[in-house]
């Protein structure tokens, strides 16, 4: 199988530098990172002295820099940059780090828009760097589930998926609470866990979206804040997705349902029932539910492994580029829609962006127990 770096490597672990060491970095990505053999963190860039402190405790043997342009400055033999920062600094790094030969490992979202998007997909094709969003919730065993069940044809082709996100005031935001400031964030809770459940739609669907509108709610007298509550339409052509997003409730939960020509998914945060016509409904639990807690290092492994097969192998490239394009478009979309009292936003074909291929069936096999 044709390789790109393997040869250089010599087989020994790619060398990365994490750039913000908050809780994402240091409770999702980091406990990936020390069990792969793949990959090594050598170095870490984090200004703020307290989180700077932390380090030492978590990676006794990295470089601790204050900044990224340190970082390159010492010129470090370093392979790629995991970024795990606030959204605003995302589109900046990631073009620094292709333009210095890294390779990016970025927390969601790439880019808030298409215009900031296309910059970083041109950068890193004339760099031939790849670039690689966290998109870890696909990797969940109950979606892994899901999407082996749809893919198999358990209910027929989809007609509609609908999935609701409820999550109490003052849910997630890193260490310092930046999501309640769009300068930081981008946006509210659309950004955050509208990018997970798009992806997520999308790889079940395997369709284009062809037409976006989205209703928004925002805090009470703040103006253009980051808003708290959507609702969001996704029409394909024989189906439709709705997403309703809040940080409102009073509890932390998920759950949907996804109809087919012969069957329905009910989908209960931990746990999955398949019904069928004229058969008994099909249980499936797991052992945690997708609203407990914010990190989820165990969906980690297939991410990081995935990371590692875009950068080696050259038909893996740019398939999950392609899968934080659609997520972009659809976001910028919502946000246009919103602002135009809800209208929907036609989502113009292009030829030149396929739409990505499902890796449930592989990381299926890279679940324990299966």
């Amino acid at each position: 199988m044709a390789t790109l770096d393997d040869n250089n490597h010599n087989g020994q672990p790619l060398r990365g530098a994490i750039v913000g060491f908050g809780n994402a970095a240091i409770h999702a990505h980091l406990p990936a990172w020390q069990t792969s053999e793949r990959f090594t963190i050598e170095a870490v860039v984090e200004p703020v002295a307290e989180r700077a402190a932390a380090v030492s405790r978590f990676l006794p043997d990295a470089r601790l820099y204050s900044s990224i342009e340190e970082l390159l400055a010492g010129n470090p033999r370093l392979d790629f940059i995991d970024i795990c920062t606030p959204p605003c600094h995302h589109v900046e790094l990631a073009l620094g780090a292709c333009h210095s030969g890294l390779h990016v490992f970025c927390e969601k979202p790439l880019a808030a828009s298409m215009e900031s998007f296309l910059q970083i997909q041109q950068t890193a094709a004339e760099s031939d760097q790849v670039v690689f969003t966290v998109n870890n919730w696909k990797y969940a065993p109950l979606w892994l589930t899901t999407a082996e069940l749809v893919h198999n044809g358990e209910i027929g082709p989809v007609h509609s998926i609908c999935l609701n996100v409820l999550r109490p005031p003052n849910s997630g935001g890193g260490a310092s609470d930046w999501r309640k400031c769009r300068e930081l964030s981008w946006g509210g809770i659309l950004i955050d866990h509208g990018w997970h459940n798009l992806y997520v739609v999308l790889t079940l669907m395997q369709k284009q979206p062809l037409v976006v509108s989205a209703k928004m709610e925002s805090p009470n007298g703040l103006g253009p804040c980051c808003e708290e509550t959507v609702d969001l339409t996704v029409l394909f052509s024989e189906a439709e997705a709705r997403l309703h997003l809040t940080w409102r409730a009073s509890c932390r939960r998920n759950f949907g349902v996804i109809r087919g020509e012969r069957g329905v998914i009910q989908v209960n945060d931990d746990h999955l029932i398949l019904e069928r016509q004229n058969r008994a409904p099909l249980r499936y639990d797991f052992p945690e539910a997708l609203s407990a807690g914010s990190h989820h290092p165990e969906w980690m492994k297939p991410v990081i492994d995935n990371f590692h097969e875009e950068i080696n192998r050259i038909q893996e490239r740019g398939l999950n580029l392609t899968e934080a394009r659609w997520c972009t478009q659809l976001i910028e979309a919502a946000y246009r829609s919103n602002r135009e009292a809800s209208r929907p936003i036609e989502i113009l074909k292009t030829e030149a962006v396929a739409f990505p291929s499902c890796a449930a069936a592989t990381a299926l096999k890279q679940l324990p127990g299966r």
